[in-house]
């Protein structure tokens, strides 16, 4: 016979008393298996949700407010494997016809034909008709809208000049159009398209192309070129060609893109003999600047201002325009403090060479804030009102201006005061237009007129020497193209292609991981069921005391016999294993629903759903053998270390475990006195810290006073072990001597129980409250009553009477009202309502002179300022290091610290990648964190320097609306109602800190429930530990029921014995965590505890009585004098 036929019999023999091993670890490991599969799921979700909103698209590139033409995406084509669509992504807000319910930060898509192409699954649905609309499933939804009903969908106007522009003209922002809901695209059909990485589908409402470019006034212009790479086999994408594929479609366009998509035009004048390069966007681009120059060193750069007054002593001319260029227009000996005047203007002014100008004008501020500056210049000459001076083409295409017959028509938004209009102004420009009246040096307009936007309004390239005619021009036209398209790197203007795809792959792959969270959160489950284990089949193994030493007798020796056993517990903890990862499928399943409706503001509202992989089960089958086998040889150790003699004779295997170890009473008692008055202590300190570190504080008192009942109740059974042989005895002196007997089981049922229960219960101490102190500057509000955010940008101070009056607010609805709007630049939602990984996260521009005082400072690097954190936004108020300041591609950035750990996988002192506008790379510096703040999710650099690499980023969209508490619903209704426009949605301050805080509070209430279970399994242990003890003692309560007691007596001994330690044991837990939770229960408003947990305790209390009564029957059954007999 081998030992493998051995343990095989012995399985067979025993099956009946294995059934209790089984059953445990095929709970451990459904439960361990279950998590991992949980993980398995989370993570598979996000990956066939990022495939959903991107569908068949590998490359992106979004041009924000640059357009080109949606021809283009069929012209950069390399083969027939890859294909393109152009689309025209416009913000907007929807809502239903009859006006009863409405969507903001609604993303208007115009599309066509080639962007279903990119869909997973071909839509349904036919072309869309130029009266409708095609609403993904979130948006129709909210709006409880069908197929059939009609929908007013309000769009952003395009505008050439940024609206942060002074000439920017802010009528006609938007545009609204009354569709027909066409059809609802599901997921499948591109329904929940997006660019960002958030398992939250956007609202999406798609245009016919033409539709919405005619609408919004960009005629043939689109701003999102998609490009998709046909796989061969199927829908998994071939990650590992992104680069490949992003270098070719850069390639192809350089070989197919026009001056038209980067919104360049070449003009031809004839007259004078020159080709004119200028954009719609009014300002050139520098980086084509730079290229025409290098091409073409003989260009020349022009740049028109709008000056607001030219004065000569008392006389002045209003509203004028001044051109800055070289010479031919410049003599180019000209100093920077020299003027020439057009005649019309030295007659007006009267002013000759030699006199003194003052030119007003408006500088452009970070925000749309202007600053009028005066600057003088000496007049060198006065030119004559004829070419090349009487110019108007020099003047751009100013909005609002250029095209306006009369100086009333001006629609221009800067702040013209019509009553200083002249007729003889009124007369000039009728009669010359936007012809400018004087000129300067380049370089002086470049000092003093540069700005964000751009410098230069136009380029002329004159025809080479001896050139002349139409044709030189026409030919001199085609070179400037060619050689000016082949210079300009599309990057520098907004065509820039991300590998959309595999970040979005990176960000499924790379996000929180559920299934080391599920582990930590069933741990205490998990850990129940193998102590499960273990006592169950140690109790077993004591039971075969005579067949262990038998094997003894037999020559085994001791560590051989272990062998046997542990053979044994491991094809149990196999099959159990097996049992269970059928188990963890089910167990996996629950988790997710209940993810999905009661636990779903932990992952922000996703629906998830099972993806199991059969890497995963087997996994999960390895370890939990390997961790039952373990547990299996920890209770093994002892076992067949008694010789056969006593063995065979079934003494009692526990009576030869010496009891005199028990720890001593003086140690107990001063052990737990210690902790006892150290809890005391920590309790006085917590009542005077701060509520931030009175939490853990409180959480710590707890612990000392757990520990001090542990010892004290260790301290306690070294008396009772030592008491008085002759005292008294009743069945409750008894019950207690019986408690202490085995003290150190005693302890450690009791201390098991103790810990789960404290544990379970005094988590609730790290619940998160977002009314705790939500009006102070220092909570995670910053003090603030609303945070807005708008789904078209707001251009105006609403800090301002003028911003005010813009929109109507009255102002005594806004008194005592401010604002800080923050700019924004959309990225990934780094907040933990985010389960992906964020890559790019999203950036707010903002004041910190503004914020200062607000929020909590969780950590900072070396050279922030304790006494002003805000203050390192500011470039040149920061020295990381050595007095040395940031460099000139790095901006600093301060975060919520939960968003810089968890969301983005950062410490403070790391740095992200970010590209700006112009395709120039540049690093954020995480400076300093914000501890639990409602700007989780973003990033907050310094407006100025915002607005230096975003200049497009037009307004502002997110507004922290400082209010008395008492008038907030007035405050949001009556600013909701005059922004209606821009989409403006405001909510409480601190109900946006509760969906923060939902996510951490969610979690701990999964932990309680799921310990709450590991408790209740483990109060089945308490009755192992009674069968054990009462099996142990069968001799002694024989010779009690000899000596005349009834069963039922013994029956109420053994119970009120191990009663005391379930009592103890929960009693102790809950005790201290009354202490750790004290800080959360003292706050006003404060919420008794959850009903489910005081629930679950009493079950638990239940059901250790009723596993206690059930085991005490169980082994009192039978012929009890048989046991005597044989002592």
């Amino acid at each position: 016979m081998t030992i493998w036929t051995l343990i095989r019999r012995s399985l067979r023999y025993h099956a009946r008393a294995h059934l209790g091993t089984l059953l445990g670890a095929a709970i451990g490991a459904a439960v361990l298996t279950g998590a991992l599969l949980v993980g398995d799921s989370v993570r598979g979700s996000l990956r066939e949700m990022a495939l959903a909103r991107l569908g068949k698209t590998h490359l992106a590139a979004a041009t924000g407010d640059r357009f080109f033409r949606p021809a283009l995406a069929r012209e950069i084509l390399s083969g027939s494997e890859t294909f393109s669509a152009a689309a025209l992504a416009l913000p907007a807000t929807m809502s239903s016809g009859e006006g009863s319910a409405r969507a903001n930060r609604v993303q208007a898509l115009g599309v066509d034909g080639a962007f279903w192409k990119l869909a997973s699954q071909s839509p349904a649905f036919g072309e869309i008709p130029a009266d409708g609309v095609v609403l993904n499933a979130p948006l129709a939804a909210q709006l409880r809208v069908k197929a059939g009903d009609t929908v007013l969908l309000r769009v952003s106007r395009v505008s050439q000049l940024s609206r942060d522009a002074p000439l920017a003209s802010q009528d006609n922002a938007t545009a609204a159009l009354r569709l027909k809901v066409h059809a609802i695209v599901s997921d499948a059909e591109l329904g929940r398209f997006s660019l960002q990485a958030n398992q939250v589908a956007p609202f999406n409402a798609f245009v016919p192309l033409d539709r919405l470019q005619r609408e919004a006034g960009a005629v043939n212009g689109a701003n999102l070129l998609l490009v998709s790479r046909e796989p061969k086999s199927d829908l998994k994408p071939a990650e590992a060609d992104s680069e490949t594929l992003a270098k070719t479609i850069a390639q192809q366009l350089r070989t197919s893109w026009k001056l038209a998509d980067a919104q360049m035009e070449l003009r031809v004048d004839v007259t004078n003999g020159f080709v004119e390069l200028r954009t719609p966007r009014i300002f050139l681009d520098p980086p084509v600047v730079v290229a025409a120059t290098n091409a073409f060193p003989g260009a020349r750069l022009i740049q028109t201002y709008f000056i607001n007054e030219l004065r000569a002593g008392v006389r002045a001319a209003p509203y004028s325009m001044v051109t800055a260029a070289g010479a031919p227009l410049v003599p180019a000996e000209m100093s920077d403090d020299e003027i020439l005047l057009n005649q019309w203007l030295a007659d007006d002014l009267r002013a000759a060479p030699g006199d003194t100008v003052a030119l007003r004008y408006f500088a452009v501020g970070t925000a749309r804030t202007l600053e009028e500056r005066t600057n003088s210049f000496r007049v060198r000459a006065v030119v004559p009102l004829a070419l090349p001076y009487a110019d108007r083409a020099l003047m751009p295409d100013f909005p609002g201006v250029a095209k306006a017959e009369s100086t009333r028509d001006w629609d221009a938004s800067l702040p013209i005061q019509a009553g200083r209009i002249r007729p003889q102004d009124d007369r000039y420009w009728k009669e010359w237009r936007g012809t400018p009246k004087a000129f300067v040096t380049l370089a002086a307009g470049e000092k003093l007129w540069s700005n964000r936007f751009g410098t230069h309004t136009a380029v002329r390239f004159p025809l080479p020497a001896g050139a002349t005619g139409t044709n030189a021009l026409a030919a001199l036209r085609d070179d400037i193209e060619v050689r000016l398209l082949a210079a300009v790197d599309p990057t520098s203007v907004g065509f820039r292609f991300e590998p959309v795809r595999e970040q979005a792959l990176a960000a499924s792959a790379q996000g929180q991981d559920f299934g080391g969270l599920f582990i930590g959160f069933s741990f205490f489950l998990i850990g129940a069921a193998l102590l499960l284990v273990a006592l169950l089949f140690q109790l077993g193994v004591e039971r075969r005391a005579q067949e262990i030493g038998t094997l003894l007798a037999l020559g085994f020796t001791p560590a051989q016999v272990r062998r046997l056993l542990l053979g044994e517990g491991a094809a149990l903890a196999l099959l159990g294993s097996l049992f269970g990862a059928a188990g963890g499928v089910w167990y996996a399943r629950a988790m997710l629903h209940g993810l999905s409706t009661v636990w779903s503001e932990a992952v922000g509202g996703a629906t998830l759903s099972y993806h199991g992989s059969p890497g995963t089960l087997a996994l999960g089958i390895i370890a939990s053998v390997l961790v039952a086998v373990a547990t299996l040889w920890l209770a093994l150790r002892k076992q067949a270390a008694l010789p056969a003699r006593e063995l065979l004779a079934n003494e009692n295997v526990e009576s030869h475990a010496s009891e005199n170890g028990a720890p001593k009473r003086s140690r107990g008692f001063a052990i737990g006195t210690v902790a006892f008055l150290s809890a005391l202590a920590l309790t006085g300190w917590a009542f005077t810290a701060a509520d931030a570190a009175a939490a853990g504080i409180f959480f710590g008192a707890g612990a000392l006073l757990l520990i001090a009942a542990l010892a004290f109740m260790a301290a306690w059974f070294a008396r009772l072990s030592r008491a008085d042989a002759g005292e008294h005895l009743s069945l409750a002196v008894m019950a207690e001597r019986n408690v202490a007997r085995r003290g150190r089981r005693s302890l450690a049922t009791a201390a098991m129980l103790a810990c789960g229960t404290f544990l379970v219960v005094s988590i609730g101490a790290f619940r998160l409250d977002e009314n705790a102190g939500a009006s102070s500057r220092a909570s995670g509000t910053g003090g603030f009553t609303l945070l807005g955010e708008s789904a078209l940008p707001v251009v105006h101070d609403l800090n301002t009477q003028s911003g005010r009056d813009f929109f109507g607010l009255d102002a005594k609805a806004l008194e005592g009202v401010s604002f800080v709007a923050l700019r924004v630049r959309d990225g990934d939602d780094a907040s933990c309502l985010n389960l992906n990984r964020a890559q790019k996260p999203r950036l707010l521009g903002g004041n910190p002179e503004a914020l200062a005082g607000r929020f909590t400072f969780a950590n900072r690097v070396d050279g922030v300022l304790p006494d002003r954190p805000w203050k390192a936004l500011k470039r040149g108020e920061f020295y990381p290091m050595k007095d040395q300041p940031l460099a000139a591609d790095e901006v600093a950035a301060i975060g919520d610290a939960a968003s810089i750990q968890w969301a983005l996988g950062k410490k403070l002192g790391d740095t992200i990648e970010f590209t700006d506008e112009r395709g120039r790379a540049f690093k954020v510096r995480l400076v300093a964190s914000l501890a639990g703040s409602i700007l989780q999710g973003s990033l907050l650099i310094d407006e100025a320097e915002f607005a230096q690499r975003f200049p497009g980023e037009a307004g502002y969209r997110m507004f922290l609306v400082d209010a008395p508490s008492n008038r907030a619903a007035d405050v949001s209704a009556a600013l909701t109602r005059a922004l209606s426009d821009t989409g403006l949605e405001l909510a409480p301050a601190s109900r946006r800190l509760a969906q923060l805080n939902a996510v951490q509070n969610t979690y701990l209430s999964t932990f309680q429930v799921l310990g709450g279970l590991g408790l209740l399994l483990g109060s089945a242990g308490l009755g192992v530990v009674v069968l054990r003890n009462v099996l142990e003692r069968r001799g002694e309560l024989a010779l009690l029921l000899a000596v005349g007691f009834r069963p039922s007596a013994l029956r109420r001994l053994v119970v009120s014995e191990h009663a005391v330690l379930l009592l103890l044991g929960l009693g102790a837990g809950v005790g201290a965590a009354l202490v750790a939770v004290l800080p959360m229960w003292l706050k006003p408003g404060a919420q008794p505890p959850p009903i489910s947990l005081c629930i679950t305790l009493a079950v638990v209390l239940n059901a250790g009585l009723v596993w206690t009564w059930g085991a005490t029957v169980l082994a009192l059954r039978g012929e009890l004098l048989d046991a005597l007999r044989s002592e």
